[in-house]
């Protein structure tokens, strides 16, 4: 029972850092939240050890500048197919 006890307590040891660098674990989605700071070496032992729970999505901080950059991507796309069409056609734009 004490090898038992001694054994429980050597791996519980080992694996409370791997788990600690996995900040939260959200049981409605199943995935894993890692902290904001990055520690590749610890993700990685920690998703080796837990091979089917997937990773949360990372908060995004910066949900403006996201926007304007998809804003800027759209209106891109659009001058492209305008002039494009405008090529096709003979024309200037």
């Amino acid at each position: 029972m004490k090898r038992l006890a001694h054994l429980s307590f050597a791996i519980a040891t080992l694996i409370a850092p791997i788990q600690a660098h996995a900040q939260q674990y959200d049981p409605a989605r199943n995935c894993v939240r890692f902290p904001q700071q990055a520690n590749p070496a610890a993700e990685t032992q920690y998703l080796l050890a837990h091979p089917n729970i997937p990773v949360c999505p990372s908060s995004n901080p910066d949900r403006a500048g996201q926007a304007g950059v998809l804003d800027q991507i759209s209106r891109d796309r659009v001058n492209n197919t305008r002039t494009q069409i405008c090529a096709m056609n003979g024309q200037r734009c």
